[in-house]
Parts: structure tokens; sequence; C-alpha cells
């Protein structure tokens, strides 16, 4: 098992590395653009929902939805129901990167894919959506309960 979990994280970590030097000209990390499409993804979304659906710390949100803001491809704003609760929404400028962010996930999904057939990769798909889906499942009942 330790393998397994070293594998996922060089693939993760490769593909950062990826998206670094893809995006590099558009001055967003490989990191950023996860918060970039999370956020176009669910528009008007409060960064705690933001932090359990990239299943990161609330801190991290806070910083990287901050220099994303400055950066001019991420906006806050309160919520109308909650004056509490800070909503993230993507800016002109965040949009406008989503198609270039998009095409170089779908490269890097078809330089680690090489050498598996359709069903290969669909099976593939189906286990780490199981693995996700129980990450979440845990953390909720096991971290973000406790935190409350």
């Amino acid at each position: 098992m330790a393998t397994f979990l070293k594998n996922i994280t060089l693939v993760s970590q490769s593909a950062a590395l990826y998206r670094d030097d893809r995006l590099k000209k558009a001055e967003v990390s490989g990191y950023q653009a996860r918060y970039i499409l999370s956020v176009y993804d669910n528009e008007g979304v409060s960064q705690d929902k933001l932090a359990k659906i990239m299943l990161v710390n609330k801190s991290n949100v806070a910083r990287q939805v901050s220099a994303l803001e400055a950066a001019g491809y991420l906006m806050r704003r309160q919520s109308e129901e909650d004056k509490r609760v800070m909503c993230v929404y993507t800016t002109d400028k965040g949009k406008q990167i989503v198609p270039l962010i998009r095409e170089v996930n779908a490269s890097w999904r078809r330089l680690i894919c090489e050498g598996l057939s359709d069903g290969d990769k669909a099976e593939l798909d189906r286990i780490l959506q199981l693995l996700v889906d129980n990450a979440h499942r845990h953390l909720e009942r096991e971290v973000y309960d406790k935190s409350k």
C-alpha cells in the first residue's frame, strides 16, 4: 500500500510541475489553476465549502484566493444570506484562462495515459473517483465535523 500512495503522490506532483511549466506565461501556478477551476465550476462558493471541495485547509484557501484576487483571477463578495460568509467568483480574467487550464490538464492526461486502452482509462477514472468519494466522506466525518 505504501507504493500505491507514493505513486499517487508522484503523479500529483508531476502534474503540478507540468501545469507550472505550461501556465508560466499566464503567471499562474499549477496549484493556483486548481483553485481557478474549482471556483469556476462552483461560482459563488464559500471559502469553507471550497476547502472541502478541494480537500485543503481553510488557511490555504484564504491565502490562495487572496493571491488570485490580487492577480485579478478571482473576487470575493460577502454572502447575501450570511454576512459572515465570503463567496468566491471568477473574474472575466479568470474565465478567460479556464480553456487554457483545461487544455493543459487534458494534455497531461493524454501524456500519462499513453498505453492505456479506453476501457483502462474508464476503470481508472471509476477507481479514482471512488477514492475521492471515500476521502470526502471520511474527512467530513472525522475532520470537518470535529472542527465545528
